[in-house]
């Protein structure tokens, strides 16, 4: 994918590549918008001095450089490597003398208005109104096109035609019913705190193995148990080591940008945390930037602000788990169009008002049709470059839906079915940002590490709830996200991503994830929030749950090491070796020989399917196998990990 603009139509003038979406062809064709109707479009601006940028940006961040960590302040960063005013200038001149209005203008872009005819004559294209899956749309005819003496300053264009659009890396996997937790004997599991047992409570394990699913056939020629009930906080900082090494992120800031804002938090966070024996947010620990007045839900790109609460819960949940005295910040975006989302993210990026920011959603770059053109990937990536120059870490969810090939696509519960090849998704595939994949975690009775696989659930039913589980092993329904993305192999990854995972036709490319953490579908996380009026608590599975979960690591680790990390991926990868990572694989020894499976009782809902039988380790085209993998990346922190940057202060 470019990643600037290439090619001319004239002499003068340089094109901007995709700008044209894939849906305006003449088949969908409803005619030309006319010359006097009012438009908009927002065209983002590069760098002053892009060569000098990126060797900066590989000097403060990679470990080995003199310049390690010599982070600059957004000032800073402004004056040395945004646009100059000669340059911002000559873009805003060629855009009035067309005959458009300045209506925006920000670090990033330029936010114009004007007639059909003043934007076509500044754009060198006509529109024309298309039918498109999400409406009528308008759109230009063919690429556009800025002059060549501003090539390099304008690097993409958002509108008029439609934007993309971002999805959660979340599934709920439970309905919203009070759900155990383990009694950590091989007795009765017990109901959470706010509430008591309930009626038809739902079965499960308090470690894997724990609870034989009496009355359910076995698999694979064995009996099964029932799944560990969703994991707290108190359990994953146990299995991750953070609570043995007494990091809890005080000092730092972790900033999650998502779509919309829930009303009820952060009381749904405190009312959380209580249930499952951690601290609420002490006063002022948690803050929310979300402005209602200002929310786009108009058109179809975006589930409605209600459907986006439970993955804001499941941010803030984990962040605040896994690091309880870590300030939380979230941020909520107008909607999740892309435009929106950027906005969000380079609030906190201007201001430095976060060390980590956590991104629990995704997109797919190949699609039919295509949407994600190159401008606006290129506008994504500035954005992390100045977030890595001012030491500021992006983290972002690696997906669910396997490889997010058409085929993963077909069966997988959180899969873009517009998908048309195999692919990483972005922005978790980005060079500048650390991808976060999912597992399936394992613990001993002690409530310590047992094992880990790769998140990668078949799923098997008894049709009609009687007689053996089908199909055997499974039809693929989630899964980590993975795979080669569209950017040539940053230097970091050089010496650790085997060539056979990167090279396709001669070409090395950036592989995700980078690192994982427990996510699965199958043995989920226990998420709180209201839905429906009343406070429920549910069972969330993704690499949204993982990716808080790590950010928050890092912002323990930043603890421990007494100084912030900025892009992580560097000094990640430089610790390939050092003994702190879990190496992560699809059959682990210590879950025993042949297919891994237990069951999961969905709880009472009067259907035949309350039973599931999911067998574990089955991406969909990602394999977790020793050493670095397109499935879990360099694998799970170790209870070393957290030692190793308090020695090496």
């Amino acid at each position: 994918m470019a990643a600037v603009p290439a090619g001319t139509t004239t002499s003068n003038r340089t094109l901007l590549p995709g700008s044209r979406p894939g849906y305006a062809d003449a088949a969908a064709d409803l005619g030309a918008v006319p010359s006097d109707q009012t438009m908009s479009a927002r065209l983002y601006l590069g760098s002053r001095d892009p060569r000098a940028l990126a060797d900066f940006l590989r000097s403060v961040s990679d470990p080995a450089s003199h310049s390690y960590r010599d982070f600059l302040t957004p000032g800073q960063y402004q004056r040395r490597f945004a646009l100059s005013a000669a340059q911002r200038g000559a873009v805003i001149r060629w855009l009035t003398t067309s005959g458009l209005r300045v209506t925006t203008g920000t670090p990033h872009y330029v936010q114009v208005s004007g007639s059909e005819a003043a934007l076509a004559k500044a754009l060198g294209t006509s529109f024309h109104r298309y039918e498109t899956a999400w409406g009528p749309l308008q759109a230009p005819t063919r690429d556009a096109s800025v002059p060549t003496a501003v090539a390099g300053d304008v690097i993409g264009l958002v509108g008029p035609s439609a934007p993309a659009a971002a999805s959660p890396a979340s599934v709920r996997t439970t309905t919203p019913l009070p759900v155990p937790q383990p009694d950590r004997t091989t007795g009765p599991v017990r109901g959470p705190a706010s509430g008591g047992p309930a009626v038809g409570t739902p079965a499960c394990s308090a470690y894997f193995g724990q609870r034989p699913a009496t009355g359910q056939p076995p698999a694979y020629g064995r009996p099964v148990s029932y799944a560990t009930c969703p994991y707290v906080p108190a359990q994953l900082r146990r299995a991750y080591g953070a609570a043995r090494a007494g990091a809890t992120g005080r000092g730092r800031t972790i900033a999650i940008v998502g779509a919309y804002g829930s009303a009820t938090m952060p009381a749904d966070a405190d009312t959380y945390a209580t249930d499952t024996g951690s601290r609420p947010f002490r006063p002022g620990q948690y803050r929310q930037l979300v402005d209602r007045a200002r929310w786009n839900t108009s058109g179809k790109a975006c589930a409605t602000p209600e459907s986006w609460a439970g993955e804001q819960a499941l941010d803030i949940e984990m962040a605040h788990g896994y690091a309880p005295d870590a300030d939380v910040l979230y941020v909520g975006a107008d909607s999740c169009l892309d435009g929106d989302l950027m906005d969000a993210e380079a609030s906190v990026i201007d201001t430095h008002s976060a060390d980590v920011i956590s991104n629990s959603w995704a997109e797919i770059t190949h699609s039919r049709p295509v949407h994600l053109t190159p401008g606006l990937v290129a506008a994504w990536n500035m954005l992390f470059e100045q977030a890595a120059a001012e030491g500021i870490g992006v983290y972002f969810a690696s997906g669910d839906c396997g490889d997010s090939s058409p085929g993963a696509a077909s069966h997988g519960l959180n899969c873009d079915t517009a998908t048309t090849q195999a692919q990483a998704d972005f922005p978790s595939g980005s060079p500048w940002v650390t991808s976060v994949g999912a597992t399936t975690l394992a613990t001993t009775p002690a409530g310590d590490y047992a094992w880990e696989a790769g998140m990668g659930d078949a799923l098997s039913v008894r049709p009609g709830g009687t007689g053996a589980w089908a199909p055997i092993p499974g039809v693929f329904a989630f899964g980590g996200g993975g795979g080669r993305s569209d950017f040539p192999q940053p230097w970091y990854q050089k010496p650790i991503v085997p060539a056979r995972l990167s090279t396709v036709r001669g070409t090395a490319h950036r592989v995700t994830p980078d690192v994982s953490l427990e996510g699965d579908g199958a043995m989920p996380v226990l998420v709180g929030y209201t839905t429906g009026g009343a406070f429920h608590l549910v069972g969330y599975g993704g690499s949204s749950a993982a990716c808080p979960g790590f950010a928050a690591m890092q912002a323990d680790a930043e603890q421990e090491s007494g100084h912030a990390f900025g892009f992580a991926n560097p000094l990640l990868y430089s610790l390939a070796g050092a003994g702190v990572f879990h190496d992560v694989t699809d059959h682990p020894k210590q879950a025993g020989t042949g297919p891994i499976a237990t069951v999961r009782d969905m709880g009472p809902s009067g259907s035949n399917l309350r039973y599931l039988l999911y067998t574990l380790g089955q991406d969909y085209g990602l394999k977790a196998s020793p050493g670095y993998d397109p499935a879990t990346g360099l694998g799970s922190p170790n209870t070393g990990y957290l030692r190793w940057f308090r020695a090496h202060r």
